[in-house]
């Protein structure tokens, strides 16, 4: 098994992840993306996973994986373009040790640095990345009370500031 890389640009080197990390090739799949960390030269790996199952073994593998790039000086960054990839992504609390973007522009931006212009530019590009989402609970503090009785004032929800 090969995995599929290139070069985005001078800095970044992007490996796509196909396949479903299993317990058949996760040592091989964790040994590619080993070998494919720079020595020297781009200072970036940027892991596409195009998989939408991403399992706890490919957590693991790409846990380890950053280990080996952290003492390389190399920076790892994760695509996930499936949501159901993200929410795993995000209840494992990896988000920020993985830099998780859902683009590979993105995932450039995010690994910028923290100076004004990266970090302006990748909240920017985080934004225009979101889908856009609707309030699941209508703002029931502003709307006029149609309760009536002795216990009318107990039965609204109360809110902080209000």
């Amino acid at each position: 098994m090969s995995l599929l890389s290139y070069r985005l640009d001078e800095s970044h080197v992007v490996v796509e992840l196909w396949e479903v990390v299993d317990h058949d090739n996760e040592s091989t799949i964790e040994q590619e993306l080993s070998r494919l960390l720079p020595c020297c030269g781009p200072s970036t790996v940027i892991v596409d996973v195009l998989t939408p199952l991403l399992t706890p073994r490919a957590l693991g593998v790409l846990l380890r994986v950053r280990g080996a790039a952290e003492q390389r000086g190399v920076s790892i960054a994760v695509v996930a373009r499936h949501e159901t990839t993200r929410e795993v992504l995000s209840a494992a609390g990896l988000n920020r040790v993985l830099r998780v973007a859902f683009s590979l522009q993105g995932a450039g931006l995010r690994n910028r640095g923290c100076g004004p212009a990266g970090a302006g530019a990748a909240r920017t590009e985080r934004a225009r990345e979101r889908p856009e989402r609707r309030n699941a609970w209508p703002d029931i503090a502003r709307r006029p009370s149609k309760a009536v009785g002795p216990y009318t004032a107990t039965s609204l929800p109360r809110f902080p500031g209000n």
